[in-house]
C-alpha cells in the first residue's frame, strides 16, 4: 500500500521527531511519504525539515514563514493538495505514534 502521513506541526519538535521514527520503524513493506508543514515554528523544525529531506527522499515539507500561523485545518488541506503524491493519506498528528502492524491493519480495511 503507498500512503501519504500528513503532519502539520507548530513548536513541537520533540514530538515531531518520535512520530517520524515510529512511522519509519513500523512501516513494514508499505510505501511510506511522511509529509509536514512547519507553522511557523521556532523551535528547529524548519532545519529539521531541512536535514530530514535531505536524507530521506520520501520525507516532503512546507513551511508557513509567518509572522501568524495558519493552524492544523488549513495545513491539512495544503499537505494534501500540494505535497502528497498518494491516493490515501493519513491525518497524523506530530504527537501521534504509529503502532506496529498498524498499516497491515489498516490495508485490510481498505481492501
Amino acid at each position: 500500500m503507498k500512503i501519504s502521513f500528513i503532519q502539520p506541526s507548530r513548536n513541537n519538535l520533540r514530538y515531531l521527531k518520535w512520530s517520524y521514527d515510529s512511522i519509519r520503524r513500523n512501516q513494514g513493506d508499505h510505501e511510506v511519504e511522511i509529509c509536514v508543514a512547519d507553522d511557523f515554528s521556532t523551535d528547529g523544525t524548519w532545519e529539521w525539515c531541512q536535514k530530514t529531506a535531505r536524507e530521506d527522499s520520501n520525507f516532503k515539507y512546507i513551511r508557513n514563514g509567518g509572522p501568524t500561523r495558519l493552524g492544523h485545518t488549513i495545513l491539512y488541506d495544503r499537505l494534501v493538495n500540494e505535497v502528497a503524491t498518494n491516493d490515501i493519506a493519513i491525518i497524523f498528528h506530530a504527537d501521534m505514534y504509529l503502532c506496529p502492524g498498524a498499516l497491515d491493519a489498516i490495508e485490510k480495511y481498505i481492501e
